[in-house]
């Protein structure tokens, strides 16, 4: 069967069987006497009736001439050779008079005109007394039949469909000032009114009767909120056709097909003035924008199955069915494999993941063909047990970037379940899904709406980027305390200082100090100026580094042989100005290298030089006189050694003292950094919350920042090597006291605990927090690098997930529960909620209904199948029907395991030309297959749910009546 896909449909349209207008200036003898040529005429306006629906898209049409099928069997045919599906119909006029009720027949694509002339002097109600037509003024107009409109629903044979056309209207089914009456309200009411056109719901403000009507809100009319609106174009000319349109969506046009989607029509059908239709390109439903996996095939050697399994896929829900051993946990596990991991699942979980994929998949070979979100570019992934996931990308094999969630009942509930020994494992299983549909953090403020953080990279991940952060902050931090661990000798340096001056003085007459002052002098400006030399001699280096990286090179030298003619000219003008600037740097290094060769010679010669030879030789005099003297010119040296280093030393201090508060703005900037990393995180994952939030409309999100201690408990003991049982209290009582804090107190604290852990301040930290201090002399201890490890630390957030109760109303506190006070059941569907809803990428959902009683899988699991499918793609296990037929599936696969293969179930089917054809039970629940698989499997067989509905024959009769 044709996968299933959305068909524009123009279900009202009539011919020139009464009152059709033709083109101007065109002439069709369509009712010519001479039949020969009234046939030819027909062939070709219809030829020109089909290319205008073509033009506007129109792919199936349903006939609405009125009482009659004269143009039946002919539009058909047109039909056919144009590609375009026909349904046969007609409108006809109930029997109350004048203001008679309009309604549309619509009858399978195989019954013919003579089949509608007989339904319609039959079940419909035209005779001798009631014709078709009738003369007026002399034309002929349409007649009224002798039955009512609910006397001709009732007596409609099965295989028919009843459409409502401009019901709104004076003739229409539901106009204000008819609708009152009894008959019209029963016939509105008739089960087998399919669906009705009530005009352009775009804008339904106002408080008239057809606006309230249109929004649904008529309590009077109970069918209103669950009939199918459409939307057609009534065309009476051939420029008409297609103005006004429904997209419904079938496998194949079919009058079963038309039947569901009208059962269905939440999901089914898309009028052209639906507002769902903007978030589709070009606003054709089939241009899907999401991401999905079209194909999948278990292939190579299967540890459970002696044949490959494929399986195509729909963008949409795809539900899976079979019976035990045919192969849906398979699916499952592949999809993971391909687009997912075990590394997240909960670890009770993770090990028989692994052992399924070892066991059956060791020799496998998987493969999967997905589409990317918004280009569609489709790709292909391959897995094998020893590689990996792998995609061609480019030609290229890479480790493959398409992600799917992969959910199973058993994961739904260990990440809802809780541990009264953690009661912070629910928000960290929690926040595990949230942060698989954040991304890469580079794309958070794009995709979330965040501020954003520097990214260097932009394949990062967060802990990446998180490591990268606490580095940087290290550094800084070290340094400052260096800086500032320096800075505290000044006083003593100085004093040093003093008391050297002191020493040297004792060895110096008043005469010999200015003699030494004169030396100093000559030895500071030496120094400079060879720190100053050397300075321009590293400048010049720096030219010839420069010079020689471009000596010798150009686009034209060195792709000469790859340039187009045009190009050319153009690179060789570039090239000239590269080989000008190394010329130029050339002779000016040149220059300048002889300018410096100059300028040493000349310093050589001159006076300042001299002076600077003569103090050197007046010093070294000076030391032998000491020597003379029987003093020791060692010492003096030393003196004067030492009193000149502590100089210096105090000179560089005084100068880094500048450069303190700038060491304190860096080290500062980079915890503000690493603080703004995770509030990016913190903003993205509320934003993605709060969405899922908005969109399920059952579930809220409360958040606590870094307040998850356990995990952190644990780095500390761990990075700080306290064993297990070691200061259990102090740990706990340090944790309270730093992440528990007031708010207005917690930056003070974090800043005293970073200030212990880097400089070691045992006493002023126990003095302030009061904890003991032979517990913070062991954490002093520690090894300076992992104290900067536990002082980059943060503890994760907590985020709390409460349902509303059933029944609930939204803004009462007390209908709002949180999930881990909740049952097993609805802890299973608060999380099966959550997981619906976040995320765009494929959502694979492995037997979700477990653990859920048959009233939350229709409230809660179809509800939001239902809704998600507009935006992802959903694959899902199930044994329970009320998935796939109320979730309205837009293909079901139907598994078998046939003698030891696993497969997708089949059909030999004879064809009209005697060829047999083998048929997949794979297709939407109009499917007659499927139908039959999902009752045998789910339903127990036909019998057994007939069985069912004659115990329940009370509810089930009262309900209808209702």
């Amino acid at each position: 069967m044709a996968q299933t896909r959305w068909w524009k449909c123009d279900l009202q349209v009539a011919t020139p069987a009464w009152n059709f207008s033709y083109p101007q200036g065109s002439a069709f003898r369509v009712d010519d006497e001479d039949l020969t040529l009234r046939a030819a005429e027909r062939v070709r306006f219809l030829d020109d009736y089909m290319s205008a629906l073509k033009a506007q898209g129109v792919e199936v049409i349903a006939l609405a001439d009125h009482n009659t099928s004269s143009w039946i069997d002919e539009v058909k045919s047109a039909g056919d050779r144009h590609g375009v599906v026909v349904f046969p119909g007609c409108e006809v006029t109930s029997s109350t008079g004048a203001d008679g009720a309009h309604l549309i027949v619509i009858g399978d694509r195989t019954a013919t005109g003579q089949d509608f002339d007989r339904l319609i002097h039959g079940p419909i109600g035209y005779d001798h007394d009631h014709p078709p037509f009738h003369a007026q003024g002399g034309n002929q107009v349409p007649g009224s039949s002798r039955l009512t409109s609910n006397q001709i629903l009732d007596a409609l044979p099965e295989g028919h469909l009843v459409l409502a056309p401009h019901a709104l209207t004076a003739n229409g089914l539901i106009s204000p000032n008819t609708a009152k009456g009894d008959i019209r309200w029963r016939s509105f009411q008739h089960e087998r009114l399919a669906a009705i056109d009530p005009g352009d719901c775009a804008d339904v403000s106002g408080d008239g009767f057809n606006m309230r009507f249109r929004r649904r809100e008529l309590a009077d009319f109970p069918r209103l909120k669950h009939i199918a609106f459409i939307s057609t174009s009534d065309a009476y000319s051939l420029d008409r056709l297609g103005k006004r349109f429904t997209w419904i969506r079938m496998a194949e046009p079919t009058i079963e097909a038309l039947r569901q989607a009208f059962l269905d029509h939440e999901s089914r059908i898309l009028c052209d003035w639906s507002p769902k239709l903007a978030s589709f390109k070009d606003r054709n439903p089939n241009n899907v924008r999401h991401a999905w996996i079209s194909s999948l095939t278990l292939g190579g050697t299967l540890g459970n199955s002696n044949a490959p399994l494929s399986l195509k896929l729909h963008s949409g829900l795809n539900v899976i069915v079979g019976g035990r051993g045919s192969g849906k946990s398979s699916v499952v596990a592949a999809l993971r494999q391909l687009y997912s991991s075990t590394a997240t699942l909960p670890y009770r979980l993770k090990g028989d993941a692994d052992d399924f994929a070892e066991t059956v998949f060791k020799a496998a070979t998987l493969e999967a063909t997905h589409c990317l979100q918004e280009s569609q570019e489709q790709q292909g992934a391959q897995w094998t047990f020893g590689s990996g996931s792998k995609t061609t990308v480019d030609g290229q094999l890479v480790p493959t970037a398409f992600t799917a969630t992969v959910i199973s009942q058993k994961e739904l509930f260990e990440r809802a379940a809780g541990d009264k020994n953690d009661p912070e494992l629910t928000s960290r299983s929690l926040l595990s899904l949230v942060d698989g549909g954040l991304g890469q953090p580079y794309s958070w403020s794009q995709a979330w709406g965040v501020p954003a953080v520097p990214v260097n990279t932009v394949s990062q991940s967060f802990e990446e980027l998180l490591q990268d952060a606490r580095a940087h902050w290290t550094n800084e931090r070290r340094a400052l305390n260096r800086l500032t661990a320096d800075l505290q000798q000044l006083p003593a340096l100085h004093a040093q200082v003093t008391t050297l001056d002191g020493q040297v003085a004792a060895f110096t007459a008043p005469e010999v100090q200015v003699r030494l002052a004169h030396f100093e002098l000559r030895n500071s400006e030496k120094a400079k100026l060879q720190e100053e030399r050397k300075s321009i001699d590293g400048a010049l280096a720096q030219v010839g580094v420069v010079m020689r990286r471009f000596a010798g090179r150009g686009i034209a030298t060195e792709e000469a042989a790859s340039l187009s003619d045009e190009f050319r000219p153009v690179a060789l003008a570039l090239d000239e100005i590269s080989s000008d600037m190394v010329g130029f740097l050339m002779k000016f290094e040149e220059e300048m290298r002889g300018r410096l060769e100059k300028f040493d010679a000349e310093v050589l010669g001159s006076p300042w030089q001299v002076l600077v030879n003569g103090s050197e030789i007046d010093l070294e005099m000076y030391k032998h006189g000491l020597e003379a003297s029987g003093l020791s010119p060692s010492e003096f040296s030393r003196l004067q050694d030492e009193l000149n280093r502590t100089r210096e030393t105090v000179k560089n201090l005084e100068e880094s003292r500048q450069s303190l508060e700038e060491a304190e703005r860096k080290s500062e900037d980079a915890w503000n950094n690493l603080l703004a990393l995770y509030a990016m995180r913190r903003a993205a994952r509320k934003s993605l919350l709060d969405s899922v939030a908005e969109r399920s409309g059952r579930l809220r999100f409360t958040h606590s920042p870094a307040t998850d201690l356990g995990p952190w408990v644990s780095f500390l003991r761990t990075t700080a090597g306290i064993r297990e049982h070691g200061y259990v209290a102090e740990v706990e009582e340090l944790a309270q006291w730093l992440w528990k804090a007031p708010e207005v107190e917690l930056r003070q604290r974090l800043q005293a605990w970073h200030t212990f852990l880097t400089v070691k301040g045992v006493k002023d930290f126990a003095d302030l927090s009061g904890l003991k201090t032979v517990f913070l002399s062991r954490l002093s201890q520690v090894d300076e690098s992992a104290r900067y490890r536990i002082a980059a630390e943060l503890p994760e957030d907590v985020t709390s997930m409460a349902f509303l109760k059933e029944g609930g109303n939204p803004d009462h506190p007390a209908d709002w529960q949180p999930i881990v006070q909740g049952s097993p059941g609805q802890r299973t569907a608060a999380m099966l909620a959550f997981v619906l809803h976040h995320g765009k990428e494929p959502l694979v959902l492995d037997q979700p209904e477990d653990d859920l009683d048959s009233e939350w899988i229709f409230k809660l699991v179809v509800k939001e199948l239902r809704q998600s499918r507009w935006h992802r793609q959903l694959i899902v296990v199930s044994h329970n029907a009320n998935i796939p037929v109320l979730g309205d599936a837009e293909q079901v696969i139907a598994l078998e395991n046939k003698g030891g293969a696993l497969a997708v179930r089949s059909t030999i089917e004879s064809l009209p030309d005697g060829t047999q054809l083998s048929v997949e039970h794979c297709g939407p629940v109009e499917s007659p297959h499927v139908r039959r698989d999902i009752q045998a499997i789910m339903e127990g067989g036909v019998a057994a749910f007939v069985l069912r509905e004659q115990k329940y024959n009370n509810e089930t009769r009262a309900h209808k009546a209702a």
